[in-house]
């Protein structure tokens, strides 16, 4: 029986010494991390289940730093994979970098030496002029998937990595699907990009990926492996525009994508005048563009809809034949810029746009999308139970932020009905859960079972991971870490 969680509502009294202002949590939350360690950890409150075994990873940015440089974004953070293997109610603990080549290179100099999404190089024009290389941070996800572990950046190819050690083996060009073809694509990026959103069939075991491809023609790559990790196919779609494209919707019988209203002016950021998220603009002509391309390679389909701004969807599925039903988290406006995640005075010039979960339903007999809001919440990082891809979701888990909280991160964890339209919202202000990531119980329904999410502590500026149970977001377990782990991405599960 496990004792009384003393958090009430997230907050505990033993926290009454913490920093008050959200923007210095925040500032201190990004703050680099030095250290790689292998440890057990101490299970400081409840027990680790015995039917939760397996292995839990998630990446982020470990650094936004390096000598006297700050990078202008936290996309731009070298990637720092964290591992928590769980074994009859022990957990071990043990986090690295990925070695890419930026990391290593800045790493030997002592300094910033590439440019990124938001970062130009120190020294003005001259040292980021013809810079058409960007460095890999490979620090937005990793995927499991034919038996090897993959840290994600959508900017570039995923980096292999070793499952049990962490070590980077290498750059993984999935057997050759993102080696380009053409000599301007060659001269811009060695391999095409891949998303940091792969969608995996629980039916068939397949892995759909896809990637933006810029230059005089925009294209859209489409990946798909098999079961087993071994290339399927790779196909181009031509884009109507340059597009930013975070995230996408796999069906039983379609890829959906989402082009926002975004113009992005790809001559200034080659060139070096910009970085590619200061080459960001909103274009107020353009609508969204839902794209449908059939999986099975069929007659791609364009159809217009309301604008808007999109960073992750929740579910998607196929209604009967004629309609592809969408939940998704909308934004009505963009915020493109760079920010110094390190500067409270910089977090707070920061505006950010409500993403609320919205329902969009495309008919493709009539090439109209219907939407509506589903949930009124401020919700990211959304996670379902990965059973239910390609079908109807019930039940998601995201970070959020409450009503009048107006910082750029998330205090608090919600678990959406999204049949009832219900939310249960679990506020840990001053602290900082990163993504609750959903681990059905073995065999159990939808909804059941654990979310895992990194917590960081304001008080002591240590991280601590939680063991939530997915019915009520009550505390199972809290295990604490031996130093903090910056606010990250994404991650994933791999049962024993």
């Amino acid at each position: 029986m496990r004792s009384p969680d003393p958090w009430i509502h997230g907050r505990s009294e033993a926290l009454a010494g913490a920093p008050s202002d959200p923007f210095e949590v925040i500032a201190r939350a990004y703050a680099p991390v030095q250290d790689e360690v292998d440890v057990e950890v101490p299970i400081t409150f409840g027990a680790i289940p015995r039917d939760l075994s397996g292995t839990y990873f998630r990446n982020g940015p470990g650094r936004v730093s390096i000598g006297g440089d700050r990078y202008g974004h936290p996309f731009d953070g070298d990637g720092m994979v964290v591992r928590f293997a769980f074994d009859e109610g022990r957990v071990r603990y043990r986090n690295r970098y990925v070695r890419t080549r930026g990391f290593v290179d800045e790493q030997r100099a002592g300094r910033m030496l590439y440019r990124g999404f938001g970062s130009q190089r120190p020294g003005g024009l001259l040292a980021n002029l013809g810079r058409t290389r960007f460095k890999n941070a490979a620090n937005t996800s990793v995927l499991w998937h034919g038996g090897v572990l993959r840290a994600l950046w959508e900017g570039g190819a995923p980096h292999r990595i070793d499952p049990r050690t962490l070590e980077t083996i290498g750059v993984d060009d999935l057997g050759g699907l993102l080696r380009p073809e053409r000599a301007i694509e060659r001269a811009l990026a060695p391999e095409h990009a891949f998303t940091a959103h792969p969608a995996i069939d629980p039916r068939s075991g397949e892995l759909w990926g896809f990637g933006v491809i810029g230059g005089p023609r925009a294209r859209l790559a489409i990946y798909r492996l098999d079961a087993e990790g071994a290339p399927i196919e790779r196909r181009f779609v031509a884009l109507p525009r340059l597009a930013f494209v975070h995230d996408f919707v796999l069906t039983e019988r379609f890829l959906v994508f989402l082009l926002a209203p975004i113009a992005f002016d790809l001559a200034r950021a080659i060139v070096g005048l910009a970085s590619p998220v200061d080459a960001l603009r909103r274009d107020p002509s353009l609508g969204t563009t839902v794209l449908v391309v059939p999986r099975d390679g069929g007659a791609l389909r364009t159809i217009e809809a309301r604008a808007g701004f999109v960073f992750h969807h929740v579910a998607g599925w196929d209604e009967g034949t004629r309609e592809i039903v969408i939940d998704t988290l909308r934004m009505d406006d963009f915020e493109g810029g760079t920010i110094d995640v390190l500067d409270p005075a910089a977090l707070r010039r920061v505006r950010v746009p409500r993403a609320v979960p919205t329902r969009m339903i495309v008919d493709l007999a009539t090439r109209r999308v219907r939407e509506e809001v589903h949930i009124d919440a401020d919700v990211e990082l959304p996670t379902i139970d990965p059973r239910r891809r390609t079908r109807p979701a019930r039940i998601a888990y995201a970070v959020a932020r409450p009503s009048g909280w107006s910082a750029i991160s998330h205090p608090a964890i919600a678990r959406l009905d999204l049949a009832s339209r219900e939310v249960h919202m679990r506020d840990l202000a001053p602290d900082l859960p990163g993504e609750p990531l959903y681990v059905p119980r073995p065999y159990a329904p939808e909804g059941e079972g654990y979310v895992l999410t990194i917590v960081y502590r304001a008080e002591t500026h240590r991280s601590e991971l939680w063991v939530l149970d997915a019915r009520d977001l009550s505390t199972v377990a809290r295990a604490t870490l031996p130093h903090h782990v910056p606010l990250g991405f994404h991650g994933t599960f791999v049962p024993s």
